[in-house]
């Protein structure tokens, strides 16, 4: 009998010691791949994000600009892309906007009043913790401007 007795309490200790959650914590955090396409005219030197909130809602908060998330002098030339971490909690989406160099000058791409660009791009936190996020920006002589032709926010690290 105490022979069947020690393997009891031993499966009995394993299961009330077993403390496992059923669901699975919300993610808080958005890997991202950031290119600058090949086709772009102008590197990349400045990337800041603020926050937008949920990516269905209306009337969402605006956060404040971050700080430039290119670091210790990075830039991304065309066809480069770095990799960094966003604060961005699931369902929820961040705004970006970009500073390039023109010719030793840094310009805001999002600020430029010739570009016609009346809001940021979207970093969105959905269908999974990573993302790839590809803009390319371009000089029309036309016009004298620095403009965004595409940009494109998708999930997943494209290779």
């Amino acid at each position: 009998m105490k022979k069947l007795v020690f393997p009891f309490v031993i499966l009995l200790f394993v299961l009330v010691a077993c403390d496992k959650t059923t669901t699975d914590p919300v993610a808080d955090t958005l890997y991202v791949k950031f290119e600058n396409a090949s086709t772009s005219d102008y590197t990349i030197t400045v990337i800041e994000t603020r926050s937008r909130g949920i990516s269905n809602g209306t009337d969402q908060p605006v956060g404040e600009w971050g700080s430039n998330l290119l670091n210790g002098g990075l830039t991304l030339a065309p066809g480069a892309s770095t990799f960094f971490t966003l604060d961005i909690p699931n369902l929820h989406w961040s705004e970006y906007r970009i500073g390039v160099d023109n010719g030793g000058t840094l310009v805001m791409v999002q600020e430029n009043e010739n570009a016609g660009v009346a809001s940021g791009y979207p970093i969105t936190h959905w269908g999974g913790d990573d993302r790839t996020v590809s803009i390319t920006v371009r000089y029309d002589p036309n016009s004298d401007s620095i403009y965004v032709s595409g940009w494109s926010d998708w999930v997943g690290i494209d290779e």
